[in-house]
């Protein structure tokens, strides 16, 4: 694993990858780096050097630094002069910004969905739900945080608003780390899967109240654990 202030060495703990040919290449090298920073298998303090990440992925130039510049964006990389792009610590204040608009955005989000209900819906709801179970049962963090995100994922999309989900990533990125963060304790995982079936309940119930009053308490946790996430 990426010890903080070393450079980046590929290791182990890093997920596999291998380009899928059609899409962008700096697309998914910028995809690569920003999960394995969130789930922390890179870690704060991280050099990313040009040289070594071309060579991890066997791209030129040009993919890596269209990468670290988007990196950058989303301020999981900062640049310092004479030494590159260093992998951020989780910054309090964004992770504070970045629930407080994807609080606003997911309750609209949920209001419309409530709208479109269907069979079709609340059948990937509960697939997610499923899936979550089995995830803590066997201690498998990365995927429960995967099933956690397609669980919020599908009722954005049941909105009918286009691209929503998508558009949120970059203010995302923060508060994505402090929620992974506070997943690795395990110990938080049955109490957000109670609050994911209570937003359930109520969608499959039509109680729109009740959904978004359980949802507003779902998004609102990471605040609550946020000083013990991040001096985890």
């Amino acid at each position: 694993m990426a010890a903080g202030g070393n450079r980046f060495e590929p290791s182990g703990d890093l997920a596999a990858f291998s380009l899928v040919p059609g899409r962008s290449v700096s697309h998914q090298v910028h995809e690569w780096l920003r999960n394995e920073i969130i789930v922390g298998h890179i870690k704060p303090g991280t050099t990313l050097s040009e040289a070594n990440l071309c060579h991890h992925f066997g791209v030129s130039r040009q993919p890596v630094r269209e990468a670290l510049v988007r990196l950058t964006t989303q301020s999981l990389v900062r640049v310092y002069p004479q030494r590159g792009s260093v992998v951020t610590k989780i910054s309090v204040p964004m992770v504070i910004r970045a629930q407080l608009i994807r609080e606003s955005v997911e309750i609209e989000t949920l209001s419309r969905a409530l709208e479109r209900s269907d069979r079709g819906f609340l059948g990937s709801l509960e697939t997610e739900l499923k899936l979550q179970r089995a995830f803590a049962e066997a201690g498998d963090i990365e995927r429960f945080f995967d099933s956690d995100q397609a669980f919020h994922r599908c009722i954005c999309e049941q909105s009918g608003i286009s691209g929503i989900w998508e558009g949120l990533e970059d203010t995302r990125s923060q508060l994505d780390r402090a929620r992974h963060a506070e997943l690795e304790t395990q110990q938080t995982l049955g109490f957000l899967i109670d609050q994911h079936q209570a937003i359930f309940d109520a969608v499959a119930g039509d109680d729109r109240h009740g959904a978004k009053t359980a949802m507003r308490e779902h998004l609102r946790r990471i605040l609550e654990q946020l000083p013990k996430t991040v001096e985890t």
